[in-house]
Parts: C-alpha cells; structure tokens; sequence
C-alpha cells in the first residue's frame, strides 16, 4: 500500500470513529508499527490529527477533510472557492500594497493564488501585459481592454482552478518578464516556502526562474507553518508584502538574506520597509 493511500485510510478511520490505533492500522494496511507512526507523525505535522498513546485522533479543523485519490496532489489543500474567502481583508490589503510597485508597461507573472486574484481584481486597467496559470485571474483581467492578458495552458484543475504541468511552463522561456506577484501556503521553519501541491509548487519554481523581481505576498497566518511540498528559500525572494509579522527573529533572518519586508499594518498609508 502507497503511503499516500494509508494516509487516506487513517482519514477516513479518523472520521470514522474519531480516533485510530496504531496496531489496527498494522493489521488494516499490512505494515509494520514504525511505519504507521511515520505516517502519524506526518500527518500531525501537517496539522491533521493529534497524536495520542497508541494512536491518533483528530485535529478538530480537519474534520471531514479526506483526502481524495483522484486528486492525490492535493489530499488535505481547500479549494480556491474557501480559500477566498479566508482572511479575506489581509490579502486585500496586501493586494492594494502591491500595486505600489506595477509600472505602466510592465510584464507581470501571476501565480494561482487567492491573493494575486486579489491583486488581479484590483489592477488599474493600464498598459501591462499578465501572464497567469489562474482561471479567475484572466476571467477577472479580461474586461480591462489595456491589459494584456496571458492564460498559460495546461492541465486544468478545478480543485485550484488553475492550470499545471509541462504545457503551462513552456511559455515562461518565451517572455521578458519584469515581475513575478505569487503567494504560498506557508513560510516554515526551516526557510522555505511551500505549497500542498507538488505540481503546482514545481510550476512556481518555474515562474519564479523565469522573472526578474520576485514579491511574495503573505497574509500572517501562512507564518511558520507546515506544508508539504518545497517552493524555494525565501532569500530568493525579493520583497515580502504582508500584513502583519510580529516575529522579530523572523524579521531579522528575512532582513539578513536581503528580503525587503513590507508590512501594511504599519504605515497603511505608504510602504514600511523594515531593515537591520
């Protein structure tokens, strides 16, 4: 049995009963003691369920999220329509902090994030060229008859309502692009950003090799929290736009790998540059 479909099994043991013990599991999935709790441990990490002696049970805010077979990539990520609507204020904020760096005549690279459909809805409709992997972001940029709006193809998923895979990183090698605005699910604790998609995280790399400046957009609630797959280390980022980073030895760490932070709660009227 492949990893990913004895996570699924403890989910759905999880929902089931509330709870899971380590030597049903054994007897359930055929393997060994140390390997279930490996795959406890991953998924507490995660944040999924608690772990308890013997066994698991479940972390209250995921339960009845099981992961799903036919989209293994994306076994515990919310959909696009609930991300939405989740700190909906902070990335409208971070959004408006970053047209403060588009230009007319820029190139911008748009990941399929929420809070660059964020940004998208709020783009003065002037001379830009945008390339995109999100279906809402061009459905939201195609009325503004002075962008130029982009879709890199790919596999559609509906799950993120975006596309993915080879196809859609083709095109990167093709344009001059000025600036990447991308997000993540979360910043960890050892540097890197990640995302809960593989595929969608490979593409991000992509992008991220393809553009010249990079702005990672971050609402405060993606800090120092598990994820799944490596994007990059966030010394190859640019300038960090977020709402809020209390952290001071964060900060310093970001500051000291040459990140600008630029933290909207501060200065909400201009940009706040935090150095050290």
């Amino acid at each position: 049995m492949l990893p990913i479909e004895r996570q699924r099994r403890i989910m759905e043991e999880l929902n089931r009963n509330g709870r899971v013990l380590v030597n049903e599991l054994v007897n359930t999935c055929q393997v060994s003691q140390e390997t279930i709790r490996r795959d406890l441990a991953q998924l507490e990490k995660q944040g999924y369920l608690q772990r308890s002696h013997g066994g698991a049970v479940m972390a209250q805010r995921h339960q009845g999220n099981i992961p799903n077979k036919k989209n293994k990539h994306n076994e515990f990520e919310s959909t696009f329509r609930q991300r939405m609507n989740e700190n909906a204020q902070e990335k409208m904020q971070i959004a408006k902090r970053a047209l403060d760096f588009i230009t007319p005549g820029d190139c911008i690279l748009l990941d399929s994030s929420t809070t660059c459909w964020f940004l998208a809805r709020q783009l003065p409709d002037i001379e830009l060229t945008v390339l995109t992997n999100s279906l809402r972001a061009v459905q939201t940029l195609a009325p503004k008859g002075n962008i130029r709006t982009i879709c890199l193809g790919g596999e559609y998923a509906d799950h993120n309502e975006d596309f993915n895979g080879v196809v859609a990183e083709q095109p990167l090698k093709d344009f001059l692009i000025n600036k990447i605005f991308f997000s993540c699910s979360s910043l960890g604790n050892d540097g890197y950003l990640r995302s809960p998609n593989e595929n969608n995280a490979h593409l991000k790399q992509q992008m991220l090799l393809a553009s010249e400046r990079k702005y990672l957009l971050l609402d405060a609630s993606k800090f120092l929290r598990p994820s799944f797959a490596r994007i990059c280390h966030y010394r190859d980022v640019d300038f960090l736009i977020t709402d809020n980073l209390k952290d001071r030895e964060l900060q310093q760490e970001l500051a000291w790998n040459g990140v600008n932070i630029i933290d909207c709660s501060q200065r909400p009227q201009s940009m706040q540059l935090i150095n050290y």
